[in-house]
């Protein structure tokens, strides 16, 4: 549920909603829905992506004016996480190749 303060209103919690319901919850607050990009418009109803909202900015509970922007992540389950990065192991510790370079 949202709060108004003033001229401000509660950013609502939208992570794991679906995106149709977190613009509903966002409309109700006052604010509007967009993807992540800085320069992102709205998102519209004919374009509604599938998935669930695994992040938002601002954060839940935040207060911003009415009519702001809520920037939300959306996971489609794509398989487009990108798996694992490197590097996989620590890293060796730079101490331990002191020898090394003094050789040099």
């Amino acid at each position: 549920m949202f709060r108004r303060h003033r001229d401000f209103v509660t950013v609502p919690n939208v992570i794991g909603m679906s995106p149709s319901r977190a613009k509903r919850e966002a409309a109700h607050a006052g604010l509007w829905l967009r993807g992540p990009e800085a320069d992102a418009g709205p998102i519209v109803e004919s374009d509604m992506p599938t998935g669930v909202i695994t992040a938002q900015t601002p954060e839940a509970g935040s207060l911003i004016h009415p009519g702001s922007a809520l920037a939300v992540w959306i996971d489609n389950d794509d398989g487009g996480g990108g798996g694992m990065r490197e590097p996989r192991r620590p890293l060796p510790d730079p101490k331990g190749n002191k020898e090394v370079f003094d050789a040099l």
